[in-house]
């Protein structure tokens, strides 16, 4: 009996030992594979992307820039409304309150005077939102952003400048211009579209310096406005 019990113990130890080294294998190697699986997906970041995926995310990135300039457009449109406002609100006091004609000596030139500031300040409002909604983009602004060039079909020694964005005296005719994007590679074209995203990038900080300033110049003339007020409040008060 004692004998048999023995055995009996023995044999499910044995068992035991062997399911549990197979664990530890089945752990060891699933470890490995996910060590193996994670340093290539390392590897993958690492690599530059191909032509086709790159090409994708660059009009994407485009695409993010033409919504920013449009979302800044947006916000001049915006400031042009409360400008608006803050001058109809300066001139009905200026013409109610008959500010210019009252008074006489030191306070009637003083008057003048804030009208006269008042309305430069209009004018370089009014300046920085025409310069925010065209800024200026010319062809010498991107005579710096070289494009690659690609020879005819007809083998002459003339180049074609390939350009997303062809300005000046550098734009091709219709015929040149198709025919240069049908040769084109998919290394040029990615170029081309660094170039267009460059250009775009370069539009975007330009209107963004510019509707800083604007938005400056209303801060100030709804300042302006305010002390305006409150003196013809106070003149009527009088």
């Amino acid at each position: 009996m004692n004998g048999e019990n023995g055995q009996g113990l023995v044999a499910p130890s044995k068992a035991q030992r062997k399911l549990e080294r197979k664990a530890v294998r089945d752990a060891v190697r699933e470890e490995r594979r996910v060590e193996r699986r994670r340093r290539r997906r390392l590897a993958e970041t690492l690599e530059p992307l191909p032509v086709r995926e790159r090409i994708r995310n660059q009009w994407e990135v485009l695409d993010l820039e033409r919504r920013f300039l449009e979302a800044l457009d947006q916000s001049v449109r915006y400031a042009l409304i409360i400008f608006g406002v803050i001058n109809t609100a300066a001139v009905l006091v200026l013409a109610r309150g008959n500010v210019l004609s009252g008074g006489s000596g030191p306070t009637e030139w003083r008057v003048r005077l804030f009208v006269a500031l008042y309305a430069l300040l209009a004018f370089n409002t009014l300046r920085d939102a025409l310069r925010s909604l065209r800024p200026p983009l010319s062809a010498t602004a991107l005579t710096g952003i070289r494009a690659p060039r690609a020879l005819p079909q007809d083998g002459s020694e003339t180049p074609v400048a390939v350009r997303v964005l062809p300005t000046g005296a550098s734009r091709p005719s219709e015929e040149d211009y198709h025919g240069a994007w049908q040769r084109i590679s998919g290394e040029e074209l990615s170029r081309e579209l660094s170039l267009a995203s460059l250009a775009l990038s370069g539009l975007g900080t330009s209107k963004l310096s510019v509707l800083h300033k604007l938005y400056s110049g209303v801060t100030l003339s709804l300042l302006l406005t305010a002390v305006l007020i409150a003196a013809a409040l106070v003149a009527s008060a009088l």
